[in-house]
C-alpha cells in the first residue's frame, strides 16, 4: 500500500492518511458571523480527503493577536464563533486549533516580547515581559487549550515557529534575558516547555497536541541545529503528540515558500530532525505542492506526515485526486502568494489566483443550470480558461477558441521566467480539466465574425487578452531590440549587456530571465542562500553572465508583483549585479547604448548592445467591438486584459473569468 495513504496516530487520534492542512489565515477571523464561511471552506477540504485541518492562529490572549483579523479565544464572542464553526463541521473531519501568540510581531503598540527589541517588520518596540507576565502567558495558553476543547476542536497545535513569541524566546537574537526564561540555550527553551505542560494539563489524556517548532530560523545568529534537536527531544520527552517543523521567520531575508524556492527544499530539515528525534511523528512543510514531491518524501521516509496549506487553497481535492490516480487534474498551487499571503498581510479575505472560489464557496455555490446555454470563449489566457471551466461546471455547453497552438496566453509567456514554470502546471490542469467537463477546445483557430455568425452562440465571453504596446524612441534602430513577447518566445536574442526599458512587473521578470535562465534547483538554492551554514544563511553575491539594467520612467520597480515576493526577487537581481534606474526620461538610443535624462537634468548613457522593451500592453478587442456593434442584443462579456490592460494580473483575470461564468443568463 502507498505509505502516503496509511493511517498514523497523533495522540489518541488516528489520521486516515499522511496529510494535514497546515495553518493559514483566511482573513475572516476576528469577526462574528463568519462561522458559515469558514465551515464552507474547511468542509470542502475535508470532502477532498484531508483528515486534520489546523486553523489560522487563534490568539491565547488579547496582546497576542497578530492584528485585528485574529480570534482571541478568551473573547466569549470569538469562542462562540469557533464553536459554531465546529458544529457545522461535525462528522466531516477533525479541526485543530492553533494556539498562537504573535509576540513582537503583533501590529499593536502594546506588543510584548522576551526583550524590548523591535522586529524589522513592525514599527512598534515591544515591552519585555516580566517573569510573572511570562507565567501569566503560560497560564493563558492552558486556558486557551481548555476553551478550544470546549469549543469542539479535536486537536491543538502550539505555535512555536515562524518568529512568533515562543520562537522569539528560543532565539538568542531576540531573547537577551537572564532568568528562568533566558540566559542560555537550556533556559531559552523553558517557555516552550512550560506552555506545553500547561496545555496538556488542561486537556484529556491522549488528546492530540502538536508543537510547531522552528527547524531553522534563517536569521543570522539563530539557534544551532544541535540546539534545535535538543528542543525537539525535550518536547518529545514531555509527551507532545507530534512535531510540525516550521521554516524561517517572517523578517528573514531568505525566501521560503515563493516560486524562487524549489519544490521540497525544506524537507531535508524535517528529515534531519526526524533522524535525531526518534519515537515521535515528524511533520514536514513548505513548498510541497505536487504528488511527485509528496511521494518522494514518503518513499525516502524523510517525514511521517506532510503539512500543506496553499495547495489546499488551489485544489480542495488534491489528496483525493492523488489517491485515486487523477493527479493530472490537480489544480497545483503556483507559489505566487498574490491572493493568499499578500491578502493576509493586508487584512483582506484570502483566496487563490488559480482558484478564486477559495474562501468564497458560499458566493459560488450555484447549482447547475436547468437552462444550459451555448457559450463561446475567445482566448485561453487565465481569464478564458477559468471562464470555460466555471461555465462548464455550471452546466453550459462550452467551446473555447485559441488562435495559438497551445493554451495559456500570458501564462505561457510567464512560464519562461525562472520559478514561474509552476504556471505550466496550471495550463496542464486546464488542459485535462476542461475536456473532462465537456469543454470543446479548438486550438489554432482564430475566431472571426463569420464564424460567430455561423455558429450563433447564446453567450460570448471575450478573453482575447493583450498585445505589447508599440514603442518609439529616437535611434532605436541603432541597436538590436525586441519586445518581451519576442524575447520570451525566443524570436529575439539579446546580447551580453542589456537595457530593459520598462520596470514594471514584466520588466523585472525579464531581467530575472536575462540573468538566470533555468529554474532554481535544490543545489542552486542552497548555494545562493548559504543554507547549509544553518546559522549564516544570506543571499550570496555572484556575477551573472549578462550585464542588465532596468529603466522605469516613474513609480516603483516591480509594480504589480506581490509585496511578499518582490523583495526577494529584487534582492536576487541585485545580488547578481542588475542595476535599477527610475525617475527619468528616455532620450535616444545610440550605437553605444541607451541615453536617458535623470530628474536632476543630468544625461546618462548606459552602455549596452541590445534592448528588451517592456513598456506595457494594449487590449486586443477588435473582434469584440465588431461583434458588439453589429449584434448589440447578444450577451457578450469582456474580461481580463481585453477588458482593461492597465495593471492586469492573473489574480484579476482568473476572478473575472469566474464572475463571467456566473453572469450568464
Amino acid at each position: 500500500m502507498n505509505p502516503a495513504f496509511t493511517p498514523i496516530n497523533i495522540g489518541n487520534f488516528t489520521l486516515p492518511n499522511r496529510f494535514i492542512m497546515g495553518s493559514m489565515h483566511l482573513g475572516v477571523e476576528g469577526e462574528t458571523g463568519t462561522a458559515e464561511r469558514m465551515a464552507a471552506f474547511y468542509g470542502k477540504r475535508f470532502e477532498g480527503g484531508v483528515g486534520l485541518i489546523v486553523t489560522g492562529g487563534i490568539s491565547v490572549n488579547e496582546e497576542g493577536k497578530g492584528s485585528r483579523t485574529f480570534f482571541n479565544i478568551q473573547n466569549p464572542d470569538h469562542a462562540k464563533e469557533l464553536k459554531r464553526m465546529n458544529e457545522l463541521l461535525s462528522g466531516k473531519g477533525t479541526m485543530c486549533a492553533q494556539l498562537f501568540h504573535a509576540g513582537r510581531y503583533a501590529a499593536d503598540r502594546n506588543c510584548v516580547a522576551p526583550s524590548a527589541i523591535r522586529a524589522p517588520i513592525n514599527r512598534y518596540v515591544p515591552k519585555a515581559l516580566t517573569e510573572d507576565q511570562c507565567w501569566k502567558t503560560i497560564e493563558d495558553f492552558g486556558v486557551a487549550a481548555k476553551l478550544a476543547f470546549e469549543s469542539g476542536f479535536g486537536a491543538v497545535e502550539i505555535m512555536g515557529s515562524e518568529g512568533y513569541l515562543l520562537n522569539q524566546f528560543f532565539s538568542a537574537v531576540t531573547n537577551q534575558r537572564d532568568d528562568y526564561f533566558g540566559g542560555d540555550a537550556k533556559r531559552r527553551m523553558n517557555l516552550s516547555i512550560e506552555v506545553l505542560r500547561a496545555v496538556k494539563k488542561q486537556l484529556p489524556e491522549g488528546f492530540p497536541v502538536i508543537f510547531r517548532m522552528s527547524g531553522i530560523d534563517l536569521i543570522p545568529g539563530n539557534p544551532t541545529f544541535e540546539e534545535v534537536v535538543q528542543l525537539a527531544n525535550v518536547l518529545r520527552d514531555e509527551k507532545v503528540s507530534a512535531l510540525n517543523i516550521g521554516i524561517g521567520w517572517h523578517e528573514s531575508r531568505i525566501p521560503t515558500i515563493s516560486q524562487l524556492v524549489p519544490r521540497g527544499a525544506w524537507v531535508s530539515i524535517a528529515s534531519r530532525i526526524k533522524e535525531k528525534t526518534p519515537g515521535i511523528p515528524i511533520i514536514a512543510s513548505n513548498r510541497v505542492n505536487d504528488p511527485i514531491t509528496m511521494q518522494k518524501v514518503f518513499d525516502e521516509k524523510s517525514a511521517d506526515i506532510i503539512s500543506m496549506a496553499r495547495p489546499f487553497l488551489a485544489d480542495p481535492f488534491i489528496v483525493k485526486k492523488f489517491q485515486t490516480g487523477i493527479s493530472n487534474r490537480i489544480n497545483t498551487c503556483v507559489a505566487c502568494n498574490q491572493a493568499c499571503l499578500d491578502h493576509a498581510f493586508q487584512e483582506k479575505f484570502v483566496s487563490c489566483i488559480v482558484n478564486p472560489e477559495a474562501v468564497h464557496e458560499l458566493e459560488y455555490s450555484k447549482p447547475k443550470t436547468k437552462d444550459p446555454k451555448k457559450v463561446f470563449i475567445i482566448g485561453s489566457g487565465p481569464a478564458g480558461l477559468e471562464a470555460a471551466r466555471a461555465s462548464a461546471s455550471l452546466g453550459h455547453k462550452v467551446t473555447l477558441y485559441e488562435k495559438a497552438n497551445l493554451l495559456g496566453g500570458q501564462f505561457q509567456l510567464a512560464s519562461h521566467i525562472p520559478g514561474k514554470s509552476e504556471f505550466k502546471e496550471t495550463i496542464r490542469y486546464f488542459s485535462n480539466e476542461l475536456p473532462a467537463l465537456g469543454v470543446e477546445i479548438k486550438l489554432n483557430t482564430a475566431a472571426t465574425l463569420t464564424l460567430l455568425e455561423k455558429e450563433n452562440p447564446d453567450v460570448i465571453i471575450f478573453a482575447s487578452g493583450v498585445k505589447p504596446r508599440e514603442f518609439t524612441l529616437k535611434g532605436l534602430e541603432n541597436l538590436p531590440s525586441g519586445n518581451y513577447t519576442e524575447y520570451l518566445t525566443g524570436k529575439f536574442k539579446p546580447g551580453k549587456r542589456v537595457a530593459v526599458i520598462g520596470g514594471g512587473g514584466i520588466g523585472v521578470d525579464v531581467a530575472h530571465r536575462l540573468t538566470e535562465e533555468g529554474d532554481p534547483t535544490l543545489s542552486s538554492y542552497d548555494k545562493k542562500y548559504n543554507i547549509s551554514s544553518f546559522t549564516n544563511a544570506a543571499v550570496q553575491k555572484e556575477k551573472a553572465d549578462r550585464d542588465v539594467a532596468v529603466f522605469r520612467r516613474n513609480g516603483k520597480h516591480g509594480a504589480g508583483l506581490g509585496p511578499t515576493t518582490f523583495w526577494a526577487l529584487k534582492q536576487e537581481l541585485e545580488s547578481v549585479g542588475v542595476e535599477f534606474y527610475h525617475g527619468l526620461t528616455y532620450k535616444e538610443v545610440t550605437k553605444e547604448g541607451l541615453k536617458v535624462e535623470l530628474k536632476n537634468g543630468e544625461e546618462f548613457l548606459y552602455p549596452c548592445d541590445s534592448l528588451v522593451l517592456c513598456v506595457g500592453q494594449e487590449k486586443e478587442t477588435s473582434l469584440y467591438e465588431e461583434f458588439k456593434n453589429k449584434y448589440p442584443e447578444k450577451q457578450v462579456v469582456v474580461i481580463g486584459g481585453a477588458k482593461d490592460p492597465q495593471n492586469i494580473d492573473a489574480k484579476r483575470a482568473f476572478l473575472e473569468g469566474l464572475e463571467a461564468a456566473h453572469s450568464i443568463h
